[in-house]
């Protein structure tokens, strides 16, 4: 009985100590998306990210951008890696991925370009991770913030050959006007 009544305590003590709130999982990125006074608000119809067949068209088709932000401060693009289930050459293979820390945006009519700043959940090169079968990789790469008004992007990792395949996704697309971006 005694032994019962140790339990039961403790598993109080320990439930009283777990915080209830769910995770960080939309975390602000940066200072702008916080709430702030005397902002007004105005709902904005949003793309929808996807995850099965994504956005733009890839020239790996392993990688799928699953959505696209833009904060005051980045240009963020959500990604997944997976090999295909059905391709039984690598299905039980291991492949290593990285990122170039080259990579960047590039716009539809101009010249201008946009600079990757930081990587999560994928290695920079020359580092790399080695990745099982069709196990799926989510990452995500923080380029410097679209301008005004560009709406439609390529992103250019690098030259594919015979030994690399890169991370090319052209004609992404996102919500960016001048207007609503004022």
């Amino acid at each position: 009985m005694q032994t019962y009544i140790v339990f039961v305590l403790s598993a109080l003590l320990l439930t009283a100590c777990a915080t209830n709130h769910p995770a960080g999982v939309n975390t602000p990125v940066d200072a702008a998306e916080y709430y702030q006074p005397n902002q007004s608000f105005t709902p904005t119809q949003r793309l929808y990210p996807d995850p099965t067949g994504g956005l733009g068209h890839s020239e790996d088709p392993d990688v799928r951008v699953t959505d696209v932000r833009l904060t005051a401060s980045y240009t963020i693009l959500y990604m997944t890696f997976m090999k295909d289930p059905n391709d039984r050459a690598f299905y039980n293979s291991t492949s290593s991925i990285s990122f170039n820390s080259k990579a960047m945006l590039g716009t539809h009519g101009s010249k201008r370009t946009y600079a990757l700043l930081k990587a999560e959940g994928i290695p920079l090169s020359p580092d790399s991770r080695d990745v099982q079968g069709n196990e799926p990789i989510r990452f995500t790469l923080f380029f410097e913030r679209l301008e005004d008004g560009v709406e439609r992007f390529d992103l250019f990792e690098c030259q594919s050959d015979n030994q690399n395949s890169c991370f090319n996704v052209s004609n992404i697309t996102v919500e960016n006007s001048v207007a609503k971006a004022k």
